[in-house]
């Protein structure tokens, strides 16, 4: 039969298999239904305490089956009426219906109280189809309220008996009271246990007696007890507290209530008194009321502000230093105000929740701004508990609410100091990590875990930056055991350490000072001294570089020790220096240092075949690189660069008055940048390197010049030998000997003055024209120059010095310069004659008197035609002034630059 005819208490009953015990009377209702009706089954079933079970069957083995059909009946209101149960789709697949005993018809009439509750059913059963007639079915109704009545009856009986013993038991478990009571007179009728507890006297010694005996002396000559059985008649309740004797006369403090009794027609016929000892209470209300008066002291002189609100949220009470704390000059301004409306925004959420928290039994906290009743805005600590009624439910709650402004100004000025530090601590250069040791189970320090690190000692260190209670061997499996022992001796001891420590993977140094902290804790802090030592390492080169090139002569081995010391202080793959030719755009490298395994640069290179770059070097700028392949002067010949092992690349240009002569280069095996302290370094290097370089090239000027110079004295000695003896062969006496020997000696000694001021490799021709001319040059227009510079040989200076000298003489005795409008000019070039470089200087007077050549040839004019070996010299006397050619091959005449 279909579930949806059940309802959940009567289905879980049985369930459950409750199953109430059968009844004789129900037995026979059950008989006299199935007898009314005509039927030969019936079965009552009754709910008893939510359960329903079969009260009683008829004519039934079993009348369980039918529990969920009796259920789905007792939930109604009016019969249910199955004619034929093979039809219900309800019914027709029910084991009473399709076996024994083959049910076919049903009726069934709820159980109900009179309030309308279920209470179970009533039903009948046939083997055949059918109805019930009118008569039957008032009948079978009749008997359903029969039962019903019967069982309302049963259950009155029931509860009162139930009632009746808990009264019995109330009385006698009622140890702590004393209940006693008298008929009209006073005398005692019934004594309970709590009585003979509380007074002393037992109910045997009671019964009879008047029960004036509890009352003290005092009382009873008052009258007290008639006073109070008077009052129980004249008001139905008499109630008092004061003092009573007991058996032994000691006294105590009760209250008590006396109340008539009555009997069923209302007329009293005695009275019921209850007593209960209260001294312990009121001894303790004494005590209450000495500490609430000295808590009313303490709520004054609190400085919290104390508040009691109602349930409502509305004050009621504030104690004095809260009225001062709160600059409230009367409480009565706000008396019954809504205590949240105090505080504004999160403060005022925060308020409303404490309040239900504390409204629900809780206790409400929390932290918030709000203004005193004058306006000054102060921080507040707040906690609101209940204050619990008789009853242990919240009946008022209070606010205690402490000025916590200077705390929070602390608080703040705490928390600013501590961002301050954190950003100090995060933000700091030096790296810092707190430490705690690790030791094995023989108390060793095997390990240390990371406690705490700064953003500096994750970059120094190059661990990740949550590390933070890991340990190092967790992430360093390897490290040196040294370096846990020093940290251990440090907590050991608690003797701060200092040392220095490189960290090759990061190309760094450190030093790090360690102190003790608290327990195994220790507290490191890293100083990146990585330039100190990178300083004190080029300091020591430069020094090592000075000491071994003081000695060295030769420049190759000059060269190549400023490489090897460069590279292996910059941690080069490759460091030289090469010879440039700016023109021809190529370098050869001739001084060199390679890493162990790396190939040799020795040799020549165009500059094209690795970049651009050339142009910057040409500029005299430096060209640093990082990344040949990031770089657009490298980028497309980047693998022609690092097939020779560079991926970064440093060239420093050696220029020589303003030319580009010499590359410094330095090239490291991986991308990696250059900071100012390696170019610097390098620069430094090569500019010692150069130094060196130019000692050694002094030096060999030196001797080079001291082997010219004994050439020249040499030549000079013969020249004054020939001098002074053509001089003299031609002259016509002593004085004009000398005065001609002392002018040729005096252009010779300016010839040699004109080398020593100028270089030792030659001199100006414009310095050696103007000085061999000087002697005559009595005003601005006597001689006209013009011609390219050029730097003559020193063998080339002296001569020209003195063909110069013997012109400027002939032309002082006979030429141009003898008068005074007389002028000289002197042009000279340089000219390609037959592919070969030429220099040819014209001698031209102008505004002398006329020349004719001269009948003899004297030894100035022999030392103008051999004073050039290898050239000529024409001469042409012309009517305007004599016109005198020089020309000579321009090697034999310049210097080697």
């Amino acid at each position: 039969m279909a579930d949806t005819h059940t309802i959940r208490p009567l289905r879980t009953a049985l369930a459950d298999g409750a199953d109430p015990d059968t009844d004789v009377e129900w037995t026979g209702l059950a008989q006299a239904a199935a007898c009314a009706c005509g039927m030969p089954m019936a079965v009552l079933s009754l709910a008893d305490g939510g359960r329903l079970g079969i009260a009683a069957g008829f004519g039934l083995r079993d009348a369980v089956p039918l529990a969920p059909l009796l259920a789905a009946t007792a939930e109604r209101r009016d019969p249910l009426v199955i004619p034929d149960t093979r039809r219900d789709p309800g019914t027709a697949g029910h084991p009473l219906v399709t076996g024994a005993p083959q049910v076919r018809f049903y009726a069934g009439v709820p159980l109900t109280t009179s309030a309308g509750a279920p209470l179970g059913a009533l039903a009948v059963l046939d083997t055949r189809p059918g109805a019930l007639s009118t008569a039957q079915n008032l009948v079978l109704q009749a008997l359903a309220r029969q039962a019903a009545t019967i069982l309302d009856l049963r259950q009155a009986l029931r509860a009162r008996r139930e009632s009746d013993r808990r009264a019995q038991a109330i009385l006698d478990s009622a140890v702590d009271y004393g209940i006693l009571s008298t008929d009209l007179t006073g005398h005692v009728t019934s004594w309970n246990v709590g009585a003979e507890r509380v007074l002393g006297w037992t109910e045997a010694e009671m019964l009879g007696r008047s029960a004036d005996v509890i009352f003290t002396e005092a009382d009873r000559a008052a009258g007290i007890p008639e006073a109070e059985m008077g009052a129980a008649l004249r008001h139905g309740r008499g109630t008092d507290e004061r003092w009573h004797r007991k058996k032994d006369g000691s006294r105590f403090w009760a209250n008590g209530e006396i109340m008539p009794l009555t009997d069923e027609g209302g007329k009293p016929e005695g009275f019921i008194k209850i007593l209960r000892d209260r001294t312990e209470q009121r001894d303790a209300a004494a005590r209450n009321q000495a500490d609430a008066a000295f808590m009313r002291s303490v709520l004054g002189s609190s400085a919290d502000c104390i508040k009691v609100l109602d349930l409502d949220a509305r004050l009621t009470f504030m104690n004095e230093g809260g009225l001062k704390t709160m600059e409230v000059s009367d409480f009565n301004a706000i008396r019954g105000c809504p205590w949240p409306d105090f505080w504004r925004d999160q403060g005022h959420a925060d308020a409303v929740l404490a309040i239900e928290t504390a409204r629900a039994g809780g206790i409400g906290h929390f932290q918030g701004l709000a203004e005193t009743f004058l306006g000054t805005p102060k921080w507040w600590d707040v906690q609101v508990t209940p204050i619990l009624g008789p009853e242990g439910k919240p009946d008022k709650l209070l606010s205690v609410s402490r000025d916590i402004t200077g705390q929070k100004r602390v608080e703040a000025e705490l928390a600013a100091s501590e961002a301050r530090w954190r950003g100090l601590f995060l933000g700091m250069q030096e790296g810092f990590f707190l430490g705690e040791l690790v030791r094995d189970a023989a108390g060793r320090a095997i390990d240390y875990r990371f406690l705490e690190i700064n953003p500096a000692f994750a970059r120094q260190s190059g661990l990740p930056g949550d590390v933070a209670g890991r340990t190092i061997r967790s992430i360093v499996p390897d490290i040196d055991q040294d370096v846990i022992d020093r940290y251990a001796r440090v907590v050991e001891t608690g003797e701060p350490i200092l040392f220095e420590i490189g960290v090759p993977s990061l190309g760094r140094d450190f030093e790090v000072r360690v102190n003790r902290e608290q327990d195994a804790r220790f507290r490191c802090l890293f100083l990146d001294i990585t330039d100190r030592k990178r300083g004190e390492r080029r300091r020591a080169a430069m020094t090592e570089l000075g000491d071994r090139l003081r000695d060295v002569g030769d420049k190759t081995e000059i060269l190549r020790v400023a490489a090897e010391i460069t590279g292996q202080v910059l941690g080069l793959s490759h460091c030289g220096y090469g010879q440039v030719d700016p023109e021809k755009e190529t370098v050869l490298v001739t001084g060199e240092w390679t890493a162990p395994g790396r190939d040799s640069l020795a040799g020549l290179h165009d500059f094209r075949a690795y970049g651009s770059y050339i142009a910057c070097l040409k500029a005299g700028a430096d060209v640093v690189i990082p990344d040949v392949t990031g770089d657009s002067r490298t980028a497309a010949d980047a693998s022609a660069l690092i097939a020779l092992g560079g991926r970064a690349l440093l060239n420093l240009p050696v220029t020589e008055h303003g030319r580009f002569v010499g590359l410094f280069y330095a090239l490291r095996p991986e991308a990696a940048a250059w900071n100012p302290d390696d170019i610097g370094f390098a620069r430094a290097v090569a500019d010692r390197t150069r130094a060196a370089i130019a000692r050694v090239e002094a030096e060999e000027r030196q001797h080079l010049i001291n082997q010219e110079l004994s050439h020249r004295l040499k030549n000079t000695l013969a020249l004054v030998q020939s001098i002074a003896s053509q001089t003299l062969r031609r002259a016509g006496d002593m004085n004009e000997a000398r005065e001609a020997l002392d002018a040729r000696l005096v252009a010779l000694g300016k010839a040699h003055d004109i080398l020593l001021r100028g270089r030792g490799d030659g001199a100006a021709l414009t310095v050696v024209i103007a000085e061999a001319l000087a002697l005559h040059q009595d005003r601005a227009e006597r001689f006209a120059f013009s011609g390219p510079d050029l730097l003559v040989s020193p063998s080339a200076a002296l001569a020209l010095g003195l063909i110069l000298h013997e012109l400027a003489t002939n032309a002082t005795k006979y030429g141009a310069l003898s008068r005074p409008g007389g002028q000289v000019g002197l042009t000279w070039t340089i000219r390609d004659t037959d592919g070969k470089a030429t220099f040819q200087l014209v001698w031209t007077e102008r505004g002398g008197p006329p020349v004719t050549p001269p009948s003899r040839t004297g030894f100035g004019s022999r030392l103008i035609q051999r004073g050039l070996s290898s050239g000529t010299v024409e001469s042409d006397y012309r009517p305007s002034g004599l016109v005198c050619t020089l020309t000579t091959p321009l090697h034999d005449l310049a210097a080697i630059g």
